[in-house]
């Protein structure tokens, strides 16, 4: 088993793809903490159009990025995330054990059993009082990770990420950061490689093969939601 640290799973970055990660996780048992360079949670969606309608959300004919956020961490609360807002992480280093140090721009270290890197589109950051239009390329941009198409290159079978440094496991990335052959940049495509990458992050973590539980009939899932 991998020694988890300070948190079962890092996940970088706040929007749709990361809060659902968090329900997906927190299912099987994991804590997520999130950093984020924003002072709240949704990304793109609470910051750049919050009001605007989104038209391609499954079960949505129509649904604004505040709403979508709201319903996102509505969904993760029984989880008992952990967010750490406007920080953002700037180092990435492997460490014995099979585990992660992540490092924030305050010096702070956070020890993990894996990493997610939610970043979105382009891994932007925002200096800060800028405006949310005045993006730069964040700190993970400069991370030695293999890249395509300006997204970071995935396995999309598991959403594992090659470090060129280490050939440690445990690193993943989703939604708009990633990118794999036929990656198609929606948000419900962040929501299916949020999933996928938990059952590969399950076996890393328990070294045991996973099997799916489904909310509808799992008793172990609805407790932990509290439905049970």
């Amino acid at each position: 088993m991998v020694n988890r640290g300070n948190a079962d799973v890092l996940i970088v970055g706040a929007g749709p793809a990361a809060l659902f990660a968090i329900f997906q996780l927190g299912i099987y048992g994991f804590r997520c903490h999130l950093v984020d360079r924003l002072d709240r949670a949704g990304g793109q969606c609470a910051v750049l159009y919050p009001d605007k309608p989104i038209y391609d959300v499954p079960g949505f004919p129509e649904i604004s990025g505040g709403e979508l956020t709201e319903r996102l961490m509505r969904q993760a609360a029984p989880c008992d995330p952990r967010f750490t807002f406007g920080r953002s992480v700037v180092a990435l280093a492997a460490t014995d054990g099979g585990a992660w140090r992540v490092g924030l721009d305050d010096g702070t270290p956070i020890d993990t059993g894996c990493v997610i890197l939610a970043t979105g589109l382009g891994l932007f950051d925002r200096p800060p009082g800028a405006s949310a239009e005045e993006l730069v390329p964040g700190p993970v941009a400069q991370w030695p990770l293999e890249r395509n198409r300006g997204g970071i290159r995935v396995d999309p079978s598991t959403f594992q990420a090659a470090h060129v440094q280490t050939a440690q496991q445990g690193l993943f990335a989703i939604g708009d950061a990633c990118d794999y052959p036929g990656k198609v940049k929606l948000i419900l495509s962040g929501f299916h490689e949020a999933a996928l990458a938990t059952q590969e992050i399950r076996r890393h973590l328990t070294g045991k093969r996973p099997t799916v539980a489904y909310s509808t009939t799992s008793k172990r899932v609805r407790e932990r939601l509290g439905r049970g």
